[in-house]
């Protein structure tokens, strides 16, 4: 049988003293920002899709979000591994974002594919 190697949990004072370094606080910053703006869409996604006389599909619409940020969440350490410049990484994945926000009054028509601006 393998046995788990467990240690303890760091002290609070550790942990804000490794927010000290300003990489690390850099990094959770652009996390956070990026975390906000990524929930505040769906937020204020019904308001958006009713003014965009667009059928409601919230129900869908927050599964295919949901599934985007699962495929996200678990495949971008693979990229941050491999990538020699996270910098870039980080704002292709921003631009994306944005891009698929910006594309969703347009995807909206098309209803196959009005689900691929939330899944990104």
């Amino acid at each position: 049988m393998i046995g788990i190697i467990s240690f303890p949990p760091p002290s609070m004072q550790h942990r804000f003293a490794i927010m000290a370094n300003g990489r690390v606080a850099a990094i959770i910053s652009v996390t956070f920002l990026t975390s906000i703006s990524s929930l505040g869409l769906y937020t204020y996604i019904s308001t958006i899709l009713d003014n965009l006389k667009a059928p409601s599909r919230l129900h869908l619409i927050g599964g295919h979000g949901a599934l985007g940020g699962v495929i996200g969440s678990f495949s971008v350490g693979y990229f941050i591994d491999r990538t020699a410049q996270p910098k870039m990484l980080m704002a292709g994945i921003i631009a994306i974002m944005a891009l698929a926000m910006i594309c969703i009054p347009f995807a909206l028509s098309f209803p196959m594919r009005s689900f691929l601006p939330f899944i990104l």
